[in-house]
């Protein structure tokens, strides 16, 4: 029978506490991810996630240069064991609605099972998805009404927006000075038109 340590991820993203929010996001561009893991001397401390990004960290007026992941991680990270069962590791997140759950040994960060890890286990089939229902049902009990609906449509215009922040923070240099010659040339042009 397969338990974590089978299916985790064991090359981690990881960041420091002070990394700041562009180079947390460039991360996750990099290597097609969704979550970095913030640790400090081997030691997990939290993690941030896409969602995160799109929610908090992107949407405010915060400076992505500047500002340090830690302003917007999840400190109160729930952990599993490399020896848990695939069934253990699913219900813990679904118990917690999440959709990372950090492999912790011996207090030291050793990998990752992500909903996915699970779902590509076929014998575990029923275990994802009551896991992925458990996860997907809202907390208040006030939501419990709603339409699927507006939840895909909050999350297709959380996907724009995150990859809309994603290509002004990769935006390089070349593309600023590109963008400066071509305001340059229209004022120009604004200028010849008047005289």
């Amino acid at each position: 029978m397969l338990n974590a340590y089978d299916v985790m991820t064991h090359t981690l993203a990881t960041c420091a506490p002070d990394a700041n929010l562009a180079h947390v996001t460039a991360i996750m561009r990099d290597r097609d991810i969704g979550d970095v893991l913030v640790v400090e001397d081997g030691k997990l401390l939290g993690i941030v996630t896409d969602r995160d990004l799109a929610l908090q960290a992107l949407t405010g007026r915060d400076d992505p240069l500047q500002t340090p992941v830690r302003k917007f991680m999840s400190s109160q990270v729930v952990t599993g064991e490399a020896t848990w069962s695939m069934e253990q590791v699913a219900k813990v997140m679904a118990k917690h609605q999440i959709r990372r759950l950090p492999i912790v040994q011996d207090g030291q960060l050793v990998g990752i099972v992500s909903l996915g890890d699970l779902a590509q286990q076929e014998v575990q089939k029923d275990v994802v998805a009551k896991s992925l229902q458990a996860i997907s049902t809202p907390i208040n009990p006030s939501d419990s009404g709603r339409s699927g609906h507006g939840t895909t449509v909050i999350g297709f215009a959380l996907a724009a927006l995150a990859a809309t922040m994603m290509a002004w923070l990769t935006w390089n240099h070349s593309g600023q000075a590109l963008r400066k010659k071509q305001l340059k040339k229209n004022e120009l042009d604004s200028g010849a038109q008047t005289s």
